[in-house]
């Protein structure tokens, strides 16, 4: 059991089973009380940080249940006001409606980088997943994280990674990042990108992992993650991807 004091509130928080649940007690509003139950993660899966090897940022989206054309249309807009750059987009799953509109779940990965601050903003413009937004708390609240790897069970599979849908193209003046590029060539088959979208490549190649259930967090050698689906958790050495090869 966990009990914190912060500020005007007072959290309690304890396991039961499989779940963890939390009061919260605010004196501010008249000692109200909130009862929060999650379940806790019995799932293994890696996801990717965006955060590079210098503190800024790459841009990270999720989106859950929505039609694929709203992501295209708010990334195409962040890639017109804020200078996004190029990005790519996931998916985790998707259907098609009765008009024949593709749907489903769906990651966006830019290469252009932010400060952290920045990031934000443009995050909550947009419709992500509030959750998405919110876990970054989690993990010091200074990156997101997207799911890269199958999801496993047991030792088995019970889900998919992500795979790669489409491409957006756009140039940018900002910096961007060369672990990310090298990253999406090597892991979703991005193409090789013309001198005007590349930006101003950082030449940097760190990319940070995060196990999900053991919330074990080390920057990985790139190679384990194409080679083997049994990481080594325990992993703290920085990924060099030039020359890596599938």
């Amino acid at each position: 059991m966990v009990f914190m004091r912060l500020g005007r509130k007072f959290k309690f928080r304890f396991s039961v089973n499989k779940s963890t649940i939390k009061l919260i007690v605010n004196h501010a509003l008249g000692y109200h009380l909130f009862l929060v139950v999650s379940k806790n993660p019995s799932v293994k899966t890696f996801g990717m940080s965006n955060l590079c090897e210098d503190g800024q940022l790459v841009f990270f989206g999720d989106w859950d249940n929505v039609f694929l054309y709203r992501v295209r249309d708010e990334l195409k807009r962040l890639q017109r006001k804020e200078d996004l750059g190029t990005a790519v987009i996931l998916t985790t799953g998707e259907s098609v409606d009765e008009q024949g509109k593709e749907y489903g779940n769906y990651h966006a990965v830019g290469i252009g980088k932010f400060q952290y601050h920045k990031l934000f903003d443009l995050l909550q413009g947009i419709s992500v997943d509030r959750n998405f937004i919110r876990v970054s708390d989690y993990f010091n609240g200074r990156y997101n994280v997207l799911r890269i790897y199958p999801k496993t069970e047991s030792g088995e599979m019970i889900r998919d990674r992500p795979y790669l849908k489409e491409v957006l193209y756009a140039p940018t003046k900002r910096d961007t990042s060369s672990a990310f590029i090298r990253f999406l060539q090597l892991y979703y088959g991005f193409p090789d990108l013309p001198d005007r979208f590349i930006g101003k490549p950082d030449n940097l190649y760190g990319l940070k992992l995060v196990s999900y259930q053991t919330t074990q967090r080390g920057w990985l050698p790139f190679s384990k993650l194409l080679k083997s689906s049994k990481s080594n958790n325990n992993a703290k050495t920085v990924a060099t991807m030039k020359g890596v090869k599938m």
